[in-house]
């Protein structure tokens, strides 16, 4: 997988969350990479910041913030993107 196909997951995924009014996905790259069954660590997490929107945290972030121990909650009650970017 790569960078795009991992930004696609995401997207469904904090779709999905804010349909069902589940307000929190948190997620870690770890598990991103598990779900997607192939593709490396540097691109599911540029990808997971890539999503990150304002007001978006980033959980746990590793001295290499692209490699697996990066863990972000994202907010999912307003996806609008007027909310902006983070990176």
């Amino acid at each position: 997988m790569d960078r795009r196909e991992f930004e696609e997951i995401i997207s469904f995924l904090k779709q999905e969350h804010h349909m069902n009014g589940w307000n929190i996905l948190d997620m870690c790259c770890a598990e991103l990479l598990a779900r997607a069954g192939s593709g490396k660590a540097e691109d599911a997490a540029a990808a997971m910041l890539s999503q990150m929107m304002t007001g978006d945290q980033i959980l746990q972030d590793p001295e290499n913030r692209y490699s697996a121990g990066l863990k972000i909650r994202y907010y999912c009650d307003n996806l609008d993107e007027s909310r902006g970017r983070m990176f």
